[in-house]
């Protein structure tokens, strides 16, 4: 399988089309909820885009992505938004995420 490191993984999730529209990529994770103390299901989504960015300009609340290193994404046919730890992802466009 192929590898794919976490910079060039977060790169591409940003990627746009010529047109603007976010390109949907396919990702495999592991769930996680410290304050719940769940997780540890393997969630795989054949279509999904990064919702926002790392740098949240919220006042409302700041989920602070960059330091907590987590990002969100919607799966394209839903309007569900997921928060992703991004060390527990595994798989990323079919290739193996290095950690």
């Amino acid at each position: 399988m192929e590898m794919i490191s976490i910079k060039d993984m977060l790169w591409t999730m940003q990627s746009r089309t010529t047109d603007g529209e976010l390109i949907p990529f396919q990702i495999k994770f592991v769930t996680l909820n410290l304050k719940e103390g769940t997780g540890g299901d393997i969630i795989s989504l054949e279509k999904a885009v990064i919702v926002g960015s790392a740098k949240s300009k919220s006042e409302k609340r700041n989920p602070n992505h960059f330091q907590n290193y987590t990002r969100n994404i919607r799966a394209a046919a839903s309007d569900k938004i997921i928060k992703v730890h991004v060390p527990l992802i595994i798989e990323f466009n079919c290739a193996k995420v290095n950690q």
